[in-house]
């Protein structure tokens, strides 16, 4: 029998940072990301995020690729997003990089809280400045986009 425990945050942002994920729906956003992770043998644990970007904890199957899960995931919520275009008519695609980070098992209830107060972060910190705190957290080269 084979066990594993893989956790990744995932951040994905909007195409140039703009704001076009309305307040309002991004519940329903959310929970369309989630069918879309699960349905790929994967769970979602949490997903919060901004306008212009979301954070996602995943516990990722062993058996698929995590850039196949990625690519998956934005373009179902594309799709999902242009079905939906008079409720997200601003949206003009995600941000072709994204930031990923393995979480450890002492992490992953800290993550998920962090990842439930999205709100909260943001009252004083960009979302670049996020990423740039998570990068130097992770021992990750930030690299201006």
């Amino acid at each position: 029998m084979s066990l594993s425990a893989l956790y990744f945050h995932l951040v994905v942002r909007t195409r140039n940072g703009k704001m076009t994920i309305p307040d309002q729906y991004k519940q329903e956003l959310y929970s369309y990301m989630a069918g879309i992770i699960n349905n790929r043998g994967c769970h979602a644990k949490a997903i919060n995020g901004m306008a212009n970007h979301i954070h996602l904890l995943i516990k990722v199957s062993p058996a698929i690729r995590f850039s196949d899960l990625v690519h998956d995931l934005k373009l179902g919520a594309t799709h999902f997003m242009k079905t939906n275009a008079d409720k997200f008519n601003q949206f003009e695609g995600w941000s072709k990089e994204y930031a990923v980070f393995s979480c450890s098992a002492s992490d992953r209830s800290r993550i998920k809280r962090y990842i439930e107060h999205q709100e909260e972060h943001h009252r004083g910190l960009s979302a670049e400045d996020e990423l740039r705190k998570f990068c130097k957290l992770s021992g990750v080269e930030y690299r201006e986009s």
